[in-house]
């Protein structure tokens, strides 16, 4: 995998300017150091700015895209998922298994108080002028919709003067030292203000709030029961999504067989109701807000954690043909792994919430949270049985950018707004937020 990155520039440095790794031995010791080491803030160069908070993937042999239009979630290049060793390696559960054993240590470090370090005023800490203004700048950066549906109104910032700060934003403390936060994880799942964004149509059950804040990616209606989501295309395929076609290597005996038969029969009748349905996917990006909200209102029905892989991108998308000269060459494409999103919602681990809702128009409504990258841990902060209203906190991401999901039974008619209905039309600006509670869809009669 190393190996197969070639040699010469840019591919000799990491995106953010570092030298690259050229042996498992040295990876293997920057990821030891990597995890007694807080993310720090660097934001000078593209290729920094695209991978803000992603150390670990700096870590890996990786490139940002030359000759192409940067955006903010565009610029988080793995070289190595593109590699025929990448491909194989980056989808061994083996692999993946050791993987989250390194991200979960990780994770423990980034909720302890040494992880608050880098919560400092200094150019690389998270507190300088520059990080909390982006920040901000993130949060007030939105696509806003009024109180009609198809009346969207796109505005790189809806702040209105005097332009808030950090602390008036969230819940904070900037006469304390790290403004209040114990540590790096407390600051990265850090709470708005309450009031900062309000819940759409609280009283009305057929209005859909925003799950995360987040960019529209996709909306696709007519779902299909298995489709080859490995492919270019990447089309979504419900049984795999929703863990259904996850069978066990662990069963010995009859009784045992027979159990996880049934189980598998049981997954395969749940994934069965959200055949031909509607699903929505955004993306979160470093900066954002990365707690989850309920979309509607109701019982929770099941709670569901699926291990999956970490850094995998889409074999179908792992090379483009090289038009330079006219010939038919095919090169590695060092975007794959930001175009592999509706793949990813099918391989990533992720955290899936059914939740019946209480306007029985809309069925039994599911969440997907997927972790993408160094994003190894899904936090669901509700249970099977649990009540819940529009716009209550479910869980949230720790630490790094994501992707996540709703998947609507098919009998659901649904009008989303028109920076969803026309995300794969017309293409809205990529720093483009909707804004988490606010107005994403509503049932159509």
């Amino acid at each position: 995998m190393l190996e197969q990155v070639p040699n010469a520039p840019p591919y000799d440095k990491s995106p953010t300017g570092g030298p690259r790794l050229r042996n498992w031995k040295d990876l293997l010791y920057a990821f030891n150091d990597q995890l007694a080491r807080g993310p720090t803030w660097l934001y000078d160069t593209p290729g920094q700015q695209g991978l803000i908070g992603f150390p670990f993937n700096v870590l890996l042999p990786s490139r940002a895209l030359r000759g192409r239009k940067l955006t903010p979630d565009s610029r988080k290049k793995n070289w190595s998922m593109s590699t025929p060793a990448g491909l194989l390696a980056f989808h061994r559960p083996d692999v993946n298994a050791r993987l989250r054993d390194i991200l979960t240590a990780y994770g423990r470090f980034l909720s302890s108080p040494a992880s608050a370090t880098v919560l400092n005023a200094s150019p690389t800490g998270w507190l300088n002028p520059t990080a909390l203004d982006a920040i901000v700048s993130t949060a007030c950066r939105q696509t806003t919709t009024s109180s009609e549906l198809d009346s969207t109104t796109d505005t790189t910032d809806p702040c209105p003067p005097p332009r808030p700060q950090f602390h008036d934003l969230f819940v904070s403390n900037p006469l304390h030292l790290t403004y209040g936060f114990a540590s790096w994880d407390a600051f990265f799942t850090r709470r708005f203000r309450p009031g900062i964004r309000p819940f759409a149509s609280p009283s009305d059950d057929s209005v859909i709030v925003n799950t995360c804040e987040s960019r529209p990616i996709a909306l696709e209606r007519g779902l299909k029961l298995h489709d080859e989501f490995w492919l270019k295309g990447q089309p979504y395929s419900l049984l795999t999504i929703l863990g259904a076609s996850l069978a066990s290597d662990t069963v010995v005996g009859k009784a045992e067989e027979e159990e996880e038969e049934e189980k598998e029969n049981k997954e395969l009748r749940e994934a069965m109701r959200f055949e031909g349905g509607t699903l929505y996917q955004g993306f979160l990006g470093a900066l954002s807000y990365h707690r989850w909200h309920a979309p509607v209102a109701g019982t929770v029905e099941k709670v569901r954690k699926i291990q999956g892989t970490y850094f995998a991108g889409c074999p179908g998308l792992a090379s483009r043909r090289d038009t330079n000269g006219g010939g038919e060459e095919r090169k590695l494409d060092p975007s794959a792994p930001d175009r592999s999103q509706r793949y990813l919602c099918q391989v990533g681990t992720r955290a899936l919430v059914y939740i019946r809702a209480r306007d029985k128009r809309l069925g039994t409504v599911v969440f997907v949270a997927v972790g993408m990258a160094e994003v190894s841990s899904c936090q669901v902060t509700v249970w099977e049985g649990d009540l819940v209203e529009k716009g209550e906190e479910i869980g949230m991401f720790h630490y790094g950018g994501s992707t996540h999901c709703l998947i609507f039974e098919p009998s659901v008619r649904l009008k989303f707004i028109d920076a969803v209905e026309q995300v794969d039309v017309k293409k809205r600006g990529n720093d483009l937020n909707l804004p988490v509670n606010g107005y994403l869809a509503e049932v159509v009669s």
